[in-house]
């Protein structure tokens, strides 16, 4: 039963409202036929316009004859005369109702306490603190059987002490109710505490009635404002636009132009970390911390986080070695710490290091807003919903990371990046201060990843204006810097944040090449450093690189770098047929090196001979 009132208080009409060309109604009753577990679908109405709805597309409708205050109420009177055993309720505003969440709901009535239960509904974890303060949305808490003690518009249990990791639970509004059960709820007065805070299943609680409730991470859309209704769209035009992807040719369906977000706030200057917590403090909501991954190499440096770090409430600082390059599980595990250890979803994720850190910190704000292992989103524009707050400080330049809309992981069958819309940080903070103390090698092979984004990205099929100027700028600062035998360090810092912001907005509309493909696969294998893995690899690519490998030898030499040998010396036919096989999965890597026939110019054959030059 779909109880639907054309004149819903908070937004009328809203039934009747177009979602992706059918009403809401129609696809909510759409939604309950679809998941053929019932013996019939009604929608039970006092509107004209909602029977006309859904009887002109071939579905079943029932008028109300009484006036009722309630969905309870209307789908009462229509099933009294019914000969039925279980009535679920479906709100008419849910048309993303699945059928493993009704499967739930009705499953308790098997279960071995069954006989206990008048009725039953759902409940989804909430741990956004914005959604848990919406008075829009039914909060319920239940005893340690998961019965019902209260509902509430407020948030229950109230929070006063933060460090109580306590879930909160979203009411979603699905019913399976004993048929006699439903019946007493019509026959009963509404009582104060119901009238109150206008929620009808307090009524059964008021009456002594038991409420079993089923957890689900389904969670969908609730059309309640206008805005959910913009939120629903954007589902239905996902989907409709997949549909569609999946049978057009790539020519049609790809854009012409990329419409892609850059970093909307940053700050650059000696000393501007300083002032870390003015800039957040915009962002940070009552209970919700603010988690800090940092670089552990700083866990000793207790001057670097008391003079600079300013932590309130629940803040909290996490520690991760660099000792290895970012991994899924990695990923995971962190996100998994987060949700277990705090009750609110945090104000926000602040990254503190080199790449790897900052990389970190992007899949963790990402992860934080989108179900599933990190694994599910390796690769372009897998990401779907938008990831919490996130602010990058870089402790060491050129990796770009700071600017990237990529976050690089390692993961169980590939090293891939996470690139998404939703990647590139909110706020970055580029104080040149931080890396006055980076060790000369780290220094350069982290330079030196900069300089190989620009001479790949200049050098590359996809190159175009933009590419052009940020790469162009780029690359004429890593010379500055790395070719001047006597320059001044702390203005070079300063021009190497530059160069790495401008080296990684090179690539943003373009792509790397062959040096990063091939350091990928390097990576996935030996675990080689990025920084490092960039350098090995480069240094043997004069065939396709003939004048940057010249320069960046004569930087090797200004420097005195002396970068390892026979990495690839020992390794097995199976794992250099692995390191071969991740590298040329990189395709628009070497589309953007050697053009769209780049398969004819490169095979693993020729791949496996450069790799065992390194």
């Amino acid at each position: 039963m779909i109880p639907a009132r054309y004149g819903a208080t908070r937004f009328p009409g809203k039934l009747m409202q177009d979602l992706g060309g059918k009403t809401v109604i129609l696809r909510t009753y759409e939604a309950a036929i679809n998941s053929s577990l019932f013996s019939d679908v009604y929608v039970v109405t006092d509107s004209d316009i909602i029977f006309k709805e859904i009887t002109s597309h071939g579905g079943k409708a029932i008028m109300s004859i009484k006036e009722h205050d309630c969905g309870s109420d209307r789908i009462a009177e229509a099933v009294e005369n019914m000969d039925i055993d279980i009535v679920v309720n479906v709100q008419g505003d849910e048309p993303f109702t699945d059928k493993e969440s009704l499967e739930k709901v009705l499953s308790v009535f098997y279960e071995d306490d069954a006989s206990r239960i008048d009725l039953a509904s759902l409940m989804t974890p909430m741990n956004d603190l914005d959604d848990i303060v919406n008075t829009n949305s039914v909060k319920v808490i239940v005893d340690k059987d998961d019965y019902a003690l209260y509902f509430s518009r407020a948030p229950i249990p109230y929070p006063r002490d933060q460090k109580v990791a306590h879930t909160y639970y979203k009411h979603k509004g699905i019913y399976a109710f004993r048929k006699q059960a439903i019946l007493d709820f019509y026959r009963l007065p509404m009582r104060t505490l119901e009238a109150s805070e206008k929620i009808e299943c307090i009524r059964y609680l008021e009456y002594g009635k038991n409420i079993k409730m089923v957890v689900t991470n389904q969670e969908g859309v609730e059309i309640d404002t206008p805005e959910d209704l913009v939120k629903a769209n954007e589902i239905i035009n996902k989907k409709n636009i997949s549909t569609i992807e999946a049978t057009v040719t790539p020519e049609i369906k790809s854009p012409v132009h990329k419409n892609f977000p850059m970093v909307p706030r940053v700050v650059f200057g000696n000393g501007c970390f300083n002032q870390l917590s003015e800039i957040i403090s915009s962002e940070r909501k009552v209970g919700a911390p603010f988690i800090y991954i940092i670089d552990d190499v700083f866990e000793k440096n207790t001057s670097f986080i008391e003079d600079r770090i300013q932590l309130s409430g629940t803040d909290t600082i996490i520690y991760v070695s660099t000792k290895e390059e970012p991994k899924t599980s990695q990923v995971d595990e962190l996100v998994s710490r987060i949700n277990k250890d705090f009750q609110f979803k945090p104000s926000g994720i602040i990254g503190i290091g080199g790449g790897s850190m900052l990389d970190l910190a992007k899949a963790v704000s990402i992860m934080l807003n989108n179900p599933g292992s990190s694994t599910e989103y390796q690769g372009w524009d897998l990401v779907k919903n938008k990831s919490v707050y996130h602010v990058g400080i870089p402790t060491i330049s050129g990796t770009g990371a700071e600017v990237s809309r990529t976050t690089v992981l390692t993961g169980p069958e590939r090293k891939l990046g996470i690139n998404s819309d939703f990647t590139p940080f909110d706020q970055v903070i580029l104080d040149p201060e931080l890396i006055k103390d980076v060790p000369k090698d780290q220094w350069f092979y982290t330079g030196m990843d900069c300089y190989i984004h620009c001479v790949e990205s200049l050098e590359g099929t996809y190159l175009n204006a933009f590419s052009q100027s940020y790469g162009e700028k780029a690359l004429d600062l890593c010379k500055e810097i790395f070719l001047d035998e006597n320059h001044n360090k702390e203005e070079a810092d300063g021009k190497l944040m530059m160069a790495s912001w401008h080296g990684g907005m090179s690539i943003a509309y373009s792509q790397v090449g062959v040096a990063h493909a091939m350091s990928y696969g390097l990576a996935y294998v030996l675990g080689t450093k990025h920084g490092i893995g960039n350098c090995i690899v480069f240094d043997k690519l004069s065939e396709y690189y003939p004048e940057g490998v010249a320069i960046f030898q004569k930087m090797k030499k200004v420097h005195n770098i002396n970068l390892p040998e026979g990495v690839c010396a020992n390794i097995t036919e199976e794992q250099l047929n692995t390191m071969t096989s991740v590298a040329l999965s990189l395709e628009p890597l070497w589309e953007n090196a050697l053009g769209k026939n780049w398969r004819k110019k490169i095979d693993a054959d020729k791949l496996k001979a450069i790799y065992r030059r390194l």
